[in-house]
């Protein structure tokens, strides 16, 4: 698409995600991050234990039933898939995993869950087992879904727990990994 006659610049599509222009773009903002908020940007670099894995199993004897893949970065643990196989649903697979995850999150330090879903998938899973909705995008997949984010504070004994809104989540956290 041109660019507008009231702007000095061009604007193109890049295909190739390799680019030079690209890394610099990274560049600006990775620079910025670290004006901003070297705190996090110095844990995020060279903390090993800033992010973290967490993948649960169930598994009925040798049959796998459900699954939970879940990362934990600060005090935070993201689901970002739970499913379970369709003939185990309503069985209490979901919630096994849940609380599993629960328990080891708190054993990892984390403080808050925080999960996202699809109208059409679980909120009223979340809602149940004591998740709050902080957000919600509606027409996500523009055919009129609403995509729900999920959060829950964890009350751990060891830690006293802290409110951050959803806003200081997102910023924070967002969808990071690790940052080089």
């Amino acid at each position: 698409m041109a660019s507008s006659s009231h702007s000095p610049w061009t604007i193109k599509r890049e295909s190739a995600t390799d680019s030079p222009a690209i890394a610099h773009v990274h560049t600006w903002l990775r620079e910025f991050n670290w004006d901003a908020n070297p705190t996090f940007m110095m844990l995020a670099t060279q903390d090993e234990s800033f992010s973290q894995s967490l993948v649960l199993l169930a598994r009925d004897n040798d049959k796998l039933v459900g699954g939970l893949i879940g990362e934990k970065v600060l005090a935070w643990l993201r689901i970002s898939i739970m499913a379970v196989d369709p003939a185990y649903r309503g069985r209490g697979v979901g919630t096994s995993l849940l609380l599993d995850a629960e328990q080891r999150a708190r054993q990892m330090g984390c403080q808050y869950l925080y999960a996202d879903t699809m109208q059409y998938q679980a909120p009223q899973f979340y809602t149940k087992r004591g998740f709050q909705i902080a957000g919600q995008i509606a027409n996500w997949d523009s055919h009129g879904h609403t995509k729900f984010f999920l959060t829950k504070e964890l009350y751990c004994p060891s830690t006293a727990p802290s409110r951050l809104s959803m806003t200081g989540f997102m910023a924070t956290f967002g969808y990071v990994t690790r940052i080089s």
